[in-house]
């Protein structure tokens, strides 16, 4: 039989692109077992798609550490907060109907919700509201109250009697009250439940069947979600009713599901293109600075292209997913405890995409060439970035975040050590600094301005005996159910807050210790009597007291 030169031509690319996509594949699958595939704690199922065909599926870790039962890469997890993309949504095909404006202030919905300004539709679909964020109240966040179940109007009650953070417009703050108003906007326009709504809208027409709005039926194939108690140990996570994230984080679904539903979204079946283009659009404000955020999707690159999606974080649960959509290229991480799950996603990202960046070789400068780069930077009115210079090595620290060192590779382009960020220092006519640019993830990068402030001071560690340090052992209550424990191992003194990994402190003063990891300290409290009665953490320019209870 003759084969014809067109047949092998077709055969020989089907065969390289399958070689590829299986050297791809097995790259991916190598990092993710060295991740989580020697030990025996929770982990993450993943799916990666490209151009409709699957790169990898797989589960690693446990679903169940108490059975010893593994992750099946259909197993069903809480999203948290890609629920977003489905509210969104929801709303975007009801503005298609006309029977939602964008511009409508959201009193026409919900007369009895009172604003200090006027709110739009839109302001609380791209987090410019000002709304103060119900996630940030103890009184709704402790360990009990997320446990019982909240009544729409409940909710609404708490979230009005609160001081706006800001007039609508003038700044982004990530607001999950938002999200929550636009939920009851869903049902008093529809007539229906946020759940019966996104139901019958979405999953059954997608055929999305293992994705719930709740728990109110038993969920086949749930993983179990686990909080790190310490290094090496997990603690079943507290339960959150789904009530409280309701409109804002509360759907379950697998990663199959949630590329059914990316794949109807980005093939316009389920509202039209200009619509779903403004919800991929970052978000302006009033004074013209953008943020790398649209309606429910968060705007991240890779290289040069543009990646849609977005995270979501509930008590045991972590979740990403992303999309190229020049190069049709799907990833999806679900998470049972928290884990850097947005590194991870992008991580794979990079390498389905041949965008793994080669990190630049360092160039050698010397002190007092390195020394011109040392200041403060003032990227808005509550945040700063602080570039140091110590023993020949140069660092990058934002307010409340970890100190970080970068490395200079060409002149005014430093490389982070860690990660595939960089810092561009631009100059002013007379050639001194006058800023940078953080050369990041987010689709509109960062800007920050140099500053005439001095650099703070470097907190130096005293010398403080273990009879010292234990009269400040004990349990510390931020908030009912959020407890900061503090302790000491043999000469190392500790903290641990509420489902969060334990760090090392160090003492400064008498009462006062500080985090390396984090710029965070803690000052300890005394009475008239001289007993230890709370402390107050200083972080991120907020104080927040605690009172001893054990």
């Amino acid at each position: 039989m003759r084969i014809s030169l067109i047949t092998l031509l077709l055969f020989f690319f089907g065969f390289v692109l399958h070689a590829q996509n299986s050297s791809v594949q097995a790259e991916l699958d190598k990092k993710l077992t060295q991740q989580f595939g020697t030990k025996e704690e929770p982990g993450v199922s993943v799916l990666v798609m490209e151009k409709g065909k699957v790169v990898l599926k797989k589960g690693y870790g446990y679903s169940n550490l108490e059975k010893k039962e593994a992750i099946n890469p259909d197993d069903v997890f809480r999203i948290g907060s890609i629920t977003k993309q489905f509210t969104s949504t929801a709303i975007l095909k009801l503005v298609e109907q006309r029977k939602i404006n964008l511009n409508d202030d959201i009193s026409k919905y919900l007369p009895d919700f009172k604003t200090t300004h006027p709110v739009t539709v839109e302001q609380l679909l791209n987090h410019t509201s000002g709304i103060k964020s119900y996630t940030s109240l103890p009184e709704i966040m402790s360990t009990e109250s997320k446990k019982k179940k909240m009544t729409i109007n409940e909710m609404l009650s708490v979230i009005q009697k609160q001081p706006a953070d800001f007039a609508p417009g003038e700044q982004w703050l990530y607001n999950n009250s938002g999200y929550f108003l636009l939920g009851a906007i869903l049902e008093k326009v529809t007539g229906m439940t946020y759940r019966d709504y996104i139901t019958k809208t979405f999953f059954k027409p997608l055929g999305m069947k293992s994705s719930f709005v709740d728990d109110a039926q038993p969920i086949a194939n749930l993983v179990t979600g686990y909080a790190r108690k310490s290094a090496t140990e997990f603690t079943i996570a507290d339960y959150v009713d789904p009530s409280i994230p309701y409109s804002a984080g509360s759907i379950f679904s697998t990663v199959d599901d949630l590329y059914k539903w990316n794949q109807a979204i980005f093939s316009y079946k389920l509202v039209k293109k200009d619509l779903l283009e403004k919800a991929w659009t970052p978000t302006q404000l009033k004074n013209g600075a953008l943020e790398s955020y649209g309606y429910g999707w968060q705007l991240g690159r890779v290289g040069t292209l543009r990646a849609i999606g977005h995270g979501g974080g509930i008590d045991g649960f972590v979740s990403f997913e992303v999309y190229v959509p020049e190069k049709q290229i799907y990833v999806c991480v679900l998470a049972n405890t928290g884990l850097p799950i947005e590194d991870i996603a992008y991580s794979l990202l990079e390498t389905t995409a041949g965008a793994t960046k080669q990190k630049p070789e360092p160039v050698v400068l010397n002190a007092s060439e390195l020394e011109q780069y040392i200041g403060v930077y003032s990227i808005d009115a509550n945040q700063e970035r602080v570039i140091t210079y110590k023993e020949g090595k140069v660092y990058s620290q934002r307010t409340g975040g970890d100190r970080l060192e970068i490395y200079p590779y060409t002149k005014d382009k430093f490389a982070f050590k860690e990660s595939n960020s960089e810092i561009l220092f631009t100059r002013n006519s007379d050639g001194s600094i006058a800023g940078m640019q953080l050369i990041g993830r987010d689709w509109v990068q960062q800007t920050a301005t140099r500053t005439n402030k001095p650099i703070p001071a470097e907190r130096v560690a005293i010398t403080l005996s273990a009879e010292e340090f234990d009269v400040f052992a004990g349990e510390y209550e931020l908030a009912p159910g959020f407890i900061l424990k503090v302790w000491r191992e043999e000469n190392q003194f500790k903290t641990q807050a509420t489902g969060q990994p334990p760090f090392d402190i160090y003492p400064e003063s008498s009462s006062k210790f500080f985090l390396k990891v984090v710029d965070a300290q803690l000052e300890f409290n005394r009475n008239d009597q001289g007993e230890v009665t709370g402390l107050t953490l200083f972080q991120g320019g907020r104080q927040m007291p605690a009172k001893k209870i054990n």
